[in-house]
């Protein structure tokens, strides 16, 4: 039977076969079977009759049911691939998943000023393998991303920077639970790029032997029709649709005010940018851009995903058969016009300095 992937879509993924033309291809050429899960929450009814799931460097959070489902996957003889997202996002929680597997991406950037992709010391060089069907012909890949570090003597250090890199030595490929969990520390190495995607030095044989390895181990395996028994929620005490509603009232409210706090914020950074490129200081005004978008965009993201995960579970809880969520529409959409208000307005107030930076950059420059 061939094997099956199933990858994830709906934690906001920068990796799939929908948007990497050289990953489908690989998948293509081993006869493997991909999937796309695009709406969530993960649950074992949507990825037990699979045998991988892939997380493609994933940016939104993922609820402890959803780690505890992918626990019990894989405590099945299912297969699991991790990438870590480069930058880590704000609501970073994929190490509370690999820590399971006793894995831990850590903060730390890998860089190499002397052994990387044409000066580009946050694009290393990577030379040091470890024997593994994994490494098998791999000689040089082109990497991005963050070190791993490993908690257990059951995970398997593949792949290192160089001595010389900072940090030294460090591991940014490995494997636990015999081969069936596949951890990597960055997602460049998928990406459709020539210089440091998969046509880059022998990115797609790694690529490649991932997949491999994981088929081996499904060939070897008797197959399962499926697992007996879903991890569950703890049950929870029902509760009054009145007390529910006014409770989720609050929430929203909550949401509603933290969302005018971050347009502040918005409002707050414009002025500060302003200050800054006035100042002529160009490369800190446009790091601080950076940053502070991406924090703020997360953070606004969130608010509307923390409100929906809270009506979820208020639902589930309601006594008698009563559409809670039509109940609380009002408020729940009211949330969404805001968060899409913040969101529009950061879009633009970045549009803006980004064009004032260059500008002011330009006029700076002696004639």
């Amino acid at each position: 039977m061939s094997l099956s992937v199933i990858f994830d879509e709906s934690h906001g993924e920068q990796i799939s076969v929908f948007n990497c033309r050289g990953l489908s291809y690989v998948l293509q050429k081993l006869k493997i079977v991909s999937y796309r899960l695009i709406s969530g929450p993960i649950t074992l009814d949507k990825i037990s009759s699979e045998d991988v799931l892939f997380l493609g460097a994933p940016t939104r959070r993922f609820l402890d049911f959803e780690i505890k489902t992918l626990e019990y996957f894989v405590s099945k003889g299912k297969c699991l691939i991790i990438v870590c997202p480069m930058p880590m996002p704000f609501n970073f929680t994929l190490n509370e998943l690999a820590l399971k597997f006793g894995i831990q991406f850590q903060q730390i950037v890998v860089q190499d000023k002397k052994h990387n992709l044409s000066g580009a010391m946050y694009f290393p060089i990577i030379k040091k393998f470890q024997k593994d069907v994994i490494t098998n012909d791999v000689n040089e890949v082109i990497y991005s991303g963050c070190s791993i570090k490993s908690l257990s003597p059951d995970v398997k250090v593949l792949a290192m920077s160089d001595d010389n890199a900072e940090p030294p030595s460090a591991p940014i490929l490995v494997t636990a639970k015999e081969g069936r969990v596949i951890c990597l520390g960055g997602q460049t190495l998928f990406q459709d790029d020539n210089r440091y995607g998969m046509k880059a030095k022998s990115n797609i044989r790694l690529v490649a032997n991932m997949f491999r390895s994981i088929k081996s181990l499904h060939d070897q395996l008797p197959r399962e029709e499926k697992p007996s028994e879903p991890p569950k929620e703890k049950k929870k005490n029902p509760v009054d649709a009145k007390k529910a509603k006014k409770h989720f009232e609050l929430l929203a409210n909550k949401a509603r005010i933290e969302l005018n706090k971050i347009m502040d914020e918005i409002d707050k950074l414009f002025d500060e940018i302003l200050k800054l490129t006035s100042s002529q200081k160009f490369v800190l005004a446009d790091n601080t851009l950076k940053t502070r978008y991406t924090k703020h965009k997360d953070a606004i993201q969130l608010i509307y995903q923390d409100l929906m995960e809270n009506l979820d579970e208020i639902t589930a809880r309601i006594k008698g058969n009563i559409d809670f969520p039509a109940a609380v529409k009002e408020s729940t959409d009211e949330i969404l016009v805001l968060e899409s208000e913040a969101l529009s307005k950061l879009d633009m107030i970045r549009f803006n300095l980004l064009n004032r930076i260059k500008t002011d950059k330009l006029r700076s420059e002696p004639r």
